[in-house]
């Protein structure tokens, strides 16, 4: 019989039988005996038709490099569809028609592998099955067809004849980094020459430090020392490549993402994304001890079992700021006592005040605020310069100020009270009661008296400052009035004396006056003639 051109998957071309059809006369394939040159084929032919159906068996003819032949003989118009199975499945389907010459191409097969043949509405006629190939071998060359996170397609290729020889292996931790692969077929195996992936790697790092990456499932045949993790953060978006099981320092309290790869020739096999984040809780190791008004001590120690206390700082800086500021002038010395531990002085700082300071460490040439806190310097004596004002009320008493002129008090500690006193030639000091408010009122003092005046500052903790001036009571006016009204009085009375020893006298002459104007009325003669006499004097 003549074969015709066959298609995977498509209906095959129609040519009319040349010879009537042969019953089965050749004894199954499973029952011929191969040659490792020789290649065996099948034909299936319908023996008997009869209202679109016949019957159909598998016949084996030994030829070289030639595919397996159906013959079928039935009705003009009847599609036969021929069904090639495995043990597990139906690999290939093809319509052929009446009469046709079909082969079945050995691409389509795996070597060593048990088929069974079927044609829809045939009846079977003698056996249905064939092995395509018993003796197994190593494959010349392997090509790798594709790689997932947990499996690896393999396909074979041959010089002769072209084996469906394909199989997809799952990666197990068995099999990960294998030099070869047996393919396991019916009645022998394959083996294929073939390095196989690893397993997906599971990746792990402890946070803490020291630390180092592992990997947690690592096979047996695989290289460690070709696992490279390569770690990137929102600075490094390059990323840095680590070894495994070597000493590795993160920056700290940064969020880093790392993924393993295992180099492989047309992609690398990569690990989960392994999200990294160490936090060193460093804030409970730091002291603070105030020293003065002007200084500040901190003492840091990196304690024993914490995630970071494997840190070995290379040096330790401080500094100091009141909140809401950027920082301050001040001086600072930092003793290490280790590379766990730290005494740092602040000096040159404001008293009673709030500072906020901090610690800074550095390793790998990367700074690390260790520690952060606030804390008060002690108070000190008050800043009091503010200039005294007096003013005088009344002529013998001062009413004194200080808070109106000149610089306002600092109190370096919580704001406290004013006390005054004033003192004269050694004379017991005359004191005031303690004053929130620096104005104090001094009465009942001596007249044109000079004074020394002291104003003390005192905080709440008890520091003291102090400011002196000196004041002057103005003269007696209550005196000055009364001699004005002494000498009045005096000067009234001898006033009145005055008068009245005029009056005296005048009287005294208004009397002699009268015994005068007497006589002239008893003598009258004689008063006439005294008054000529006067006439005759005066002419």
């Amino acid at each position: 019989m003549t074969p015709s051109p066959h298609l995977q998957s498509r209906p095959s071309h129609l040519s009319p039988p040349h010879n009537p059809p042969q019953p089965y006369t050749h004894p199954p394939a499973s029952r011929v005996p191969q040659k490792d040159h020789m290649i065996s084929s099948y034909e299936f032919v319908t023996v008997h038709t009869h209202l679109h159906t016949g019957q159909y068996s598998v016949l084996e003819r030994v030829k070289e490099n030639e595919a397996h032949v159906v013959n079928i003989n039935g009705s003009k118009d009847q599609m036969y569809t021929i069904r090639i199975k495995d043990k597990h499945n139906v690999t290939h389907t093809e319509q052929i028609s009446n009469q046709t010459a079909f082969k079945i191409p050995f691409e389509w097969l795996k070597p060593c592998t048990v088929y069974s043949v079927s044609v829809d509405d045939c009846k079977l006629s003698g056996n249905n099955t064939f092995t395509s190939s018993k003796n197994g071998e190593t494959v010349p060359k392997t090509v790798v067809t594709s790689v997932t996170d947990n499996e690896v397609c393999l396909k074979g290729e041959f010089t002769g004849i072209q084996w469906d020889l394909t199989e997809c292996v799952e990666i197990t931790e068995q099999n990960s980094c294998a030099s070869t692969h047996t393919v396991v077929l019916d009645t022998c195996n394959y083996t294929m020459n073939v390095d196989l992936p690893p397993v997906k790697p599971h990746i792990n790092f402890k946070k803490t430090i020291p630390s180092q990456f592992e990997w947690m499932n690592k096979p047996e045949r695989c290289n460690a020392a070709l696992l490279n993790i390569n770690c990137i953060n929102d600075k490094n978006k390059k990323g840095t490549v680590y070894s495994l099981n070597t000493p590795v320092l993160l920056l700290l309290n940064t969020q880093y993402s790392c993924t393993g790869e295992y180099p492989r020739e047309k992609q690398p096999i990569k690990s989960h994304e392994l999200d990294i984040q160490i936090k060193c809780d460093w804030q409970k190791n730091g002291r603070f001890q105030p020293l003065s008004s002007s200084s500040l001590e901190i003492s840091w120690t990196s304690l024993e079992g914490d995630r970071c206390s494997g840190i070995e700082w290379e040096r330790y800086s401080a500094s100091c700021k009141t909140p809401g500021s950027d920082g301050n002038n001040h001086r600072v010395s930092c003793t290490q006592d280790s590379g766990t531990s730290t005494v740092c002085i602040i000096t040159g700082l404001l008293p009673y005040t709030d500072y906020e300071c901090s610690i800074t460490g550095t390793v790998n040439q990367t700074n690390y605020d260790i520690y952060t806190g606030n804390s008060k310097t002690l108070s000190d004596k008050p800043i009091f310069r503010s200039e005294i004002e007096e003013t005088h009320p009344s002529h013998n008493s001062l009413e004194i100020k200080c808070e109106n002129n000149g610089p306002k008090i600092v109190w370096n500690g919580g704001e406290g009270t004013f006390t005054a006193e004033i003192t004269y030639n050694g004379e017991r000091p005359i004191t005031k009661k303690p004053k929130t408010k620096c104005s104090f009122h001094f009465q009942d003092l001596y007249y044109l008296t000079t004074y020394k005046i002291k104003i003390t500052a005192k905080n709440k903790e008890g520091d003291l400052a102090f400011i002196t001036s000196e004041a002057t009571t103005q003269y007696n006016d209550k005196a000055v009035v009364g001699l004005l009204v002494f000498l009045i009085v005096v000067i009234s009375i001898a006033l009145l004396l005055v008068f009245f020893k005029i009056y005296l006298l005048k009287r005294k002459r208004d009397g002699e006056d009268g015994e005068d104007e007497d006589c002239v009325y008893v003598n009258v003669p004689m008063h006439v003639q005294r008054m000529e006499t006067k006439q005759q004097t005066r002419k």
